[in-house]
């Protein structure tokens, strides 16, 4: 495209997987940020590709109905929300069709069901964990999110997608930090997390990070919403080292009847009144019997693993995450659950071990729950079509690679019944689903 204008207008057709609106300009795609589907805008492109464009707002011409304010003043320059500007039934309405789009594009389902996505009643001070970057800049400090498309940081003094007292929690941290940091060059950040009553706090870092924090910790430890402070030095090539000033090194939480364990380095769900509904629909749709033998193969801290094991004869646990599985051995034991099991290894070198269990390998049902990626291993898939459990419940927070792997498990021998979205991060573009298949 030659000569193009840098300055375009266009309809916008879609919205797409990734919070980007779709037009198209002398038959190539053009991906438009903070547009909308229907509208008509004036764009400044900034990317060119041989069979896409992208490009910027500068004016929209014809708005569309379901458009409104932005509650966040950082909203357009901090990445953390992406679709502030456009009505919470639209976005649930957007979600539901991009994973309808990408199972019909992707998976080539013709008029897959997919049932109306479960949303929040107010969509707003949902997460119980925000990991704020602090960064040394000629004026001081910066402290707060990523901006979008960089490694810049906003400076961010609230946020609403947090509660107030984590806000609360946070706006003293914020002020202490500025005060009384010395200039660093390495990463830091800091993570706030809800406790029933007050926040956890975690200062994350680099090994690089040479500050004492010993100062800062006086600072706030008699501040009475905060219950507890850490210091987590990460190394990707080290395991991360724990040290804690004040305070207990778990999180607790009640779900469904059970009480739940984690350590920081676990991982957990972030918004907890959608994870109660994830895990209600995923064993709505699992149905699992008092005979059944059933294989969670991502199972985190066992939350999942131990409300299924209440309903089924035995249920098999594995996840990659050292630490994920010492917290789900111990959440067993402390819900007095005994007939759960719990493997540490990727789900592809787990199944070589499972004949040694009571279920000899064979599972009545499988729940698959993988990180961004999907089921990157083929072994995992070729291993499911070959023992072929009656049922398979596969939960995604990814809907390109969802399609992808519902496509591969459905030429062989299932076949999809339904997809339940639900909306976890709402102002995003993310978008979580259960699908259901059977054998």
């Amino acid at each position: 495209m030659k000569g193009l204008k840098m300055n375009i207008q266009l309809r916008l057709d879609k919205m797409v997987y990734g919070g980007e609106a779709l037009g198209k300009y002398k038959g190539k795609v053009v991906f438009v940020n903070g547009g909308m589907e229907g509208e008509l805008v004036d764009i400044r492109i900034t990317e060119q590709k041989r069979d896409y464009l992208r490009g910027n707002i500068i004016e929209i011409i014809q708005p569309s109905s379901q458009r409104v304010s932005p509650l966040c003043k950082h909203f357009g320059l901090c990445g953390g929300c992406q679709w502030q500007y456009i009505d919470y039934s639209q976005q649930l309405r957007f979600k539901e069709k991009i994973v309808y789009d990408q199972l019909v594009r992707i998976g080539g389902f013709d008029r897959p069901e997919i049932m109306p996505i479960i949303g929040m009643e107010f969509p707003w001070q949902y997460r119980n964990k925000a990991r704020f970057i602090v960064k040394t800049t000629h004026q001081g400090f910066t402290i707060g999110f990523h901006q979008i498309g960089t490694r810049d940081v906003v400076d961010i003094d609230y946020c609403h997608l947090i509660s107030k007292q984590m806000n609360e929690g946070y706006s003293v941290l914020r002020k202490v930090i500025k005060e009384r940091f010395k200039p660093f060059y390495a990463y830091c950040a800091v993570e706030i997390k809800a406790l029933d009553e007050g926040i956890m706090v975690f200062f994350i870092t680099s090994p690089k990070f040479h500050l004492n924090l010993g100062e800062i910790v006086e600072a706030i430890q008699n501040i009475p919403i905060i219950k507890g402070i850490h210091h987590l030095i990460v190394d990707k090539n080290e395991l991360a080292t724990l040290t804690t000033y004040f305070g207990s090194q778990m999180l607790t939480y009640a779900l469904e009847g059970i009480t739940v364990q984690a350590q920081p380095t676990s991982f957990f769900q972030i918004n907890l009144l959608q994870a109660q509904k994830l895990f209600k629909e995923t064993i709505r749709l699992l149905n699992p019997q008092e005979s059944h033998q059933v294989l969670d193969g991502h199972c985190g801290v066992g939350t999942l693993t131990l409300l299924i094991a209440q309903k089924a004869k035995e249920v098999i646990g594995v996840d990659i995450s050292a630490s994920s599985i010492n917290d789900a051995r111990m959440n067993a034991l402390l819900n007095q659950i005994k007939n759960v099991h719990f493997l540490q290894n990727s789900l592809k070198q787990a199944i070589v071990q499972l004949d040694n269990f009571n279920s000899g390998g064979k599972f009545d049902s499988v729940i698959l729950n993988p990180p961004r990626d999907g089921i990157i291993e083929r072994q995992v898939i070729q291993w499911l079509l070959q023992t072929k459990p009656a049922k398979i419940i596969y939960i995604s927070c990814n809907p390109t690679t969802l399609a992808r792997d519902l496509k591969l498990l459905c030429q062989g021998s299932y076949s999809l019944n339904a997809v339940q979205p639900v909306d976890m991060f709402p102002q995003t573009y993310h978008v979580e689903s259960i699908a259901s298949l059977q054998g």
